[in-house]
């Protein structure tokens, strides 16, 4: 590859936000996922950086890449599902508590204030 040509996609695509753009099965891990293009190498492959808990650099043909902006970005994600909420806490209950946590002085107090009802 030419070095003008590598040149002129770092300038393109450097700093970019890009998504996947293409059905191919080694790419699917990253299907609706946005990530930044840190750099092209000399090779005329993006090093892209996904979001999520994996920090690496992937090295990617630009052929598979869409750059998105922003604004297509949230909403992507508004189109989304909301993630799962977390589950709803049970409610403390007016019910004497369970003895096994209580010290010798908690028990003392809860079998006192039973026998004065």
């Amino acid at each position: 590859m030419h070095v003008e040509r590598v040149e002129k996609l770092k300038q393109e695509y450097t700093g970019q936000t890009v998504m996947i753009d293409s059905d191919r099965p080694e790419l699917a891990r990253w299907q609706g996922i946005a990530g930044q293009v840190r750099t092209v190498n000399f090779n005329g492959r993006a090093l892209v950086e996904f979001d999520g808990p994996d920090r690496t650099w992937y090295d990617l043909e630009v052929d598979y890449l869409r750059v998105v902006d922003t604004a297509e970005l949230n909403e992507t994600e508004s189109d989304s599902p909301d993630e799962p909420s977390k589950p709803p806490q049970p409610e403390p209950a007016d019910e004497v508590p369970s003895t096994q946590k209580l010290s010798r002085l908690e028990l003392a107090r809860l079998q006192r204030a039973s026998t004065e009802k």
